[in-house]
């Protein structure tokens, strides 16, 4: 088990209130990526804790330490000693115990050239493209708990390991300094931690990373999904909400910011948030389904 709080005493004491857990790694981090996707998993305590076991079973059965889409995908270390069905077969398992045991899944991708290119350099405002996709996982969490009225606390939790892990930790921490944010995001806890170790983040890793390819492929025409993100995402249990970020989308970002900050450089209202599609979506709406997809897979 994980060592941790995994329950909260209400100040006035003899009641406890369930948290709920969010799960978030990336995919395409690597220096020259056209692609960054940052997502991941809300589980309620019960469910989580049970995902937990059955993963590790998972893993038993097939010799494997840990779950990591990519080696599964192409069959390097620790997956290299498998075949290719058993490759298959070992995600088709943990898609199962995903969609079972999750609550909601939500990914964030954005173009980092086009991030670099469109949005101010201000590191303790908007960050880096990483950045800016963990905020909105942040930002994702809360509209759900807006709207299935979840008025517990949440736990945060982030794949360690990112470069720009420092910077996103230090705009968190300064987002949740402020009493209305920490009450908005029923914020309990946020940190860092290894996906090897701490099982949630390895299903985290499996979103990011289909998602991540979904988006490369898109860019390339190619609007069609694999057969096992369609298989993920399928049937909205549980619901996939998902937002490719694409420049109207960030130069609305950088003139609300700029707005808000120099009201006499930058005088006027905030422009119309672009109209939402299947490939640009409003971030107040923030994420469409993405179940509606799977129906298009090959």
């Amino acid at each position: 088990m994980m060592g941790r709080l995994l329950q909260i005493l209400l100040p006035q004491g003899g009641f406890t209130v369930q948290l709920v857990e969010a799960y978030f790694d990336e995919s395409g981090s690597d220096d020259g990526s056209e692609v960054l996707c940052v997502a991941g998993y809300i589980f309620e305590k019960d469910a989580r804790v049970e995902l937990d076991s059955r993963w590790q079973e998972v893993l038993k059965n097939y010799g494997l330490p840990f779950f990591r889409m990519s080696a599964c995908a192409h069959g390097v270390e620790p997956f290299d000693a498998l075949t290719l069905n058993q490759r298959i077969e070992v995600e088709k398992e943990m898609i199962a115990l995903i969609k079972k045991y999750s609550a909601y899944g939500i990914a964030v991708t954005v173009e980092p050239k086009r991030f670099a290119a469109i949005m101010p350099d201000m590191p303790e405002i908007v960050g880096s493209a990483y950045s800016f996709c963990a905020h909105n996982m942040l930002v994702a969490v809360r509209l759900w708990a807006d709207k299935t009225s979840y008025s517990g606390d949440i736990a945060y939790f982030f794949e360690s390991g990112h470069r720009s892990q420092s910077e996103a930790n230090a705009i968190m921490n300064r987002l949740f300094n402020i009493p209305e944010q920490r009450i908005a995001h029923r914020y309990a806890s946020h940190s860092f931690a290894d996906k090897q170790k701490v099982r949630p983040l390895q299903a985290a890793d499996l979103l990011a990373w289909q998602w991540f390819t979904a988006r490369k492929h898109g860019l390339k025409g190619r609007r069609e999904l694999r057969k096992d993100c369609a298989a993920l995402v399928a049937n909205s249990q549980p619901v996939h909400r998902v937002l490719n970020v694409t420049d109207d989308l960030l130069e609305w970002h950088k003139n609300r910011i700029l707005s808000r900050l120099y009201p006499n450089t930058y005088p006027g209202t905030v422009p119309a948030e672009p109209t939402p599609s299947v490939h640009t979506v409003s971030m107040l709406d923030l994420l469409y389904d993405a179940s509606a997809k799977a129906r298009t897979a090959r």
